[in-house]
């Protein structure tokens, strides 16, 4: 009887200090739509905790996800204009991405590396980088980074943080913005980071990189498009860092509602047609129809409550390894706290920490240090 009456006091006792972290879950669960409501009550682990100085980020994270919850119950990927429906879905993107950013800038370590920020590596508005090195003698190792954000929106800054961290671990890392659609067409976002990988290779000895040992990363959409470098034949690259990616846009119809909505917008508005799957746009996107045995070394990822792993990570995993290239994969299991898109964001989650751990380990085996 005492121990039945004593775990009621400890869950109020608790109560308060978790209070933020179930702000956050809950919106967590707004934004990708997972059925989490067991998984989440039973987590081994808790989501980072979001600070009052980003209570208005997640007010109008909170806001945005409602309205957008709301619209996706209508299917707006089959009849909204995309240049209406990606609107609000970049609203909500921008407001969370804005948290996720700062969780990341205040685990950056205070010393061991330097960045210079908005370099240009050609004359369009969207052609800069932010390039972080290592205070050490150079010339470094260079990972070149591309953000995600369903080729629509995103920046070079959401994922500058985490090239920090491992900057101070010893890599030089390019964090590239390309030109988002609507304005442009499938592939100037390749077009535009293979431009940006040429001058950092023509411009490696006046920033201190090492033109020879560069490996291509990145995370969602960033998958899917320093994929389709590796496979168009850029060279040379000692490796590929996966995260979350999307691979096979087909695919994206079995994932469920929220990222459904947003991606089949997002690619309606980049093939300009409603009718996608069927656009020759969408089978140049489709990667895993074009991998070779050529393809480099590769780490990939996926988080296990990610709606997206099922249909993209997997098969692209299964081709690789039957083409006999070099993968190590890395999927927090189910009996770990619930992983969404995007988990190696979190660093403060014990898989996001392992993930961060998994790929110095990989650039230390491909690229030295």
């Amino acid at each position: 009887m005492d121990a039945q009456r004593a775990a009621p006091r400890e869950h109020r006792e608790l109560q308060p200090a978790q209070r933020r972290h179930r702000v956050l879950v809950g919106l967590r669960r707004h934004l990708e739509h997972h059925r989490l409501r067991s998984s989440v009550g039973r987590s081994r682990g808790t989501l980072p905790c979001v600070s009052i100085s980003r209570a208005a980020h997640l007010g109008v994270a909170v806001l945005a996800t409602f309205l957008v919850r709301v619209l996706v119950r209508f299917k707006p990927q089959r009849w909204c204009p995309p240049a209406i429906s990606l609107r609000l879905f970049r609203l909500s993107s921008q407001a969370t991405n804005a948290i996720t950013t700062a969780d990341l800038r205040r685990r950056v370590p205070a010393a061991g590396w330097t960045s210079r920020t908005d370099l240009s590596y050609g004359p369009g508005r969207f052609d800069r980088f932010d390039l972080a090195v290592p205070d050490r003698p150079g010339p470094h190792p260079l990972v070149v980074w591309v953000h995600g954000g369903g080729w629509h929106f995103g920046d070079k800054r959401d994922v500058l943080p985490y090239g920090e961290m491992l900057a101070a671990r010893g890599f030089a890392v390019a964090a590239v913005n390309y030109p988002l659609a609507p304005r442009v067409r499938y592939p100037a976002a390749p077009d535009a980071v293979r431009a940006a990988l040429n001058h950092l290779r023509e411009h490696a000895a006046e920033l201190d990189l090492d033109p020879e040992r560069i490996v291509l990363a990145g995370n969602s959409v960033g998958a899917q498009i320093v994929s389709e470098l590796a496979v168009s034949g850029t060279s040379p690259l000692r490796g590929l860092v996966l995260f979350c990616g999307i691979y096979d846009p087909v695919g994206l119809d079995d994932s469920d509602r929220m990222f459904e909505a947003v991606l089949e917008s997002a690619m309606w508005s980049v093939t300009r047609s409603r009718h996608w799957q069927h656009s020759p746009v969408c089978a140049e996107m489709t990667v895993v129809d074009k991998v070779t045995a050529d393809f480099p070394p590769t780490f990939l990822s996926g988080g296990n409550q990610d709606p997206l792993f099922r249909r993209q990570t997997p098969p692209m995993a299964q081709r690789l390894h039957e083409l006999e290239v070099a993968v190590e994969e890395f999927y927090p299991g189910d009996e770990a706290a619930p992983c969404f898109h995007e988990y190696q964001t979190w660093l403060g989650t014990p898989a996001g920490a392992e993930a961060f751990e998994r790929v110095v380990a990989f650039l230390e085996r491909n690229l030295g240090s």
